[in-house]
């Protein structure tokens, strides 16, 4: 097949010669009325976004320079790079939120919740970088299976025997888990919300649009893991020494920008501080005052 067949091939499957430009103009445009919407009714959500990815942004800045003049162990360089390919992972689910793709953020929000988990587990000597990647592994199958069980490990020590852990914040740990996988396997959690809406004799719109009652759910999940990956950016202190005053000083406001902004009444989201505190090690700014 030429190229001028196969495109005239695309063409009758696409609507014609504007291939598929009918259905992007409708996406385009359901997206966009979701985004006004959830500036006027949900503006935090847009904000917090957009002011971590700028912190963000600032912080791999910094770190790439001063990794460009000093000397960084493997393990270092890894860190570094975790946090470098999380990036845009981690703007896009932000941006799939505002744009009312609220089930598919939710399935990143869980890698993000992942890496910070494995940095944990580094940091804490939980783990080892050869056996995070499963470096030694003779197959593909028997990688994976490596990387299943150094998981679990990391897991175990991190949340399942953490005895400074409470029940509550174990218990938000339990429901972040399921919510993300619930959105994460088969859809299951997309596919419950639209059988209720049926139930409610409601319309199931095939566009992504605003959902008070979905974009609820995903902003706490994609801010519980949102949270914990930026609370490991203090482990690239090799790149961020205390002399970046300005630096920490910005991280402090950012942990507090977490803290405000979680929903008030919701027991899984103001139980995160402690997970915060007690899974990645870290002393949030104002605690006991």
């Amino acid at each position: 097949m030429t190229k001028d067949e196969f495109a005239a091939l695309l063409a009758e499957i696409g609507g014609g010669v504007e291939i598929g430009i009918a259905a992007r103009r409708e996406r385009a445009a359901a997206e966009q009325d979701t985004l006004a919407r959830h500036d006027e009714e949900l503006w935090a959500l847009l904000c917090l976004g957009d002011a971590l990815h700028q912190f963000y942004r600032d912080t791999l800045g910094l770190v790439g320079t001063a990794i460009s003049t000093i000397t960084v162990s493997p393990t270092q360089s890894a860190m570094a790079n975790w946090h470098l390919v999380s990036f845009n992972r981690f703007a896009a689910a932000f941006h799939l939120m505002a744009n009312g793709y609220y089930f598919d953020a939710m399935m990143l929000a869980r890698d993000l919740w992942e890496v910070a988990l494995s940095l944990a587990g580094l940091r804490k000597d939980i783990v080892t970088l050869e056996q995070l990647l499963s470096l030694d592994a003779g197959s593909i199958a028997e990688a994976e299976a490596k990387s299943w069980a150094i998981d679990r490990t990391i897991r175990k020590q991190l949340i399942q025997q953490n005895a400074n852990l409470s029940d509550a914040a174990r218990e938000a740990i339990d429901t972040f888990k399921r919510l993300a996988n619930l959105a994460t396997h088969k859809s299951k959690a997309h596919l419950a919300r639209n059988l209720d809406r049926i139930l409610k004799k409601q319309d199931i719109l095939l566009y992504p649009h605003f959902d008070p009652q979905s974009a609820g759910v995903a902003h706490n999940v994609v801010s519980m893991a949102a949270w914990s990956l930026i609370s490991t950016l203090p482990y690239l202190d090799f790149a961020l020494p205390a002399t970046e005053i300005g630096w920490h000083a910005t991280y402090d406001k950012v942990q507090l920008a977490f803290r405000e902004g979680v929903a008030p009444g919701n027991v899984t989201i103001q139980a995160w501080p402690e997970v915060i505190e007690r899974v990645f090690g870290l002393q949030l700014p104002g605690k006991g005052q």
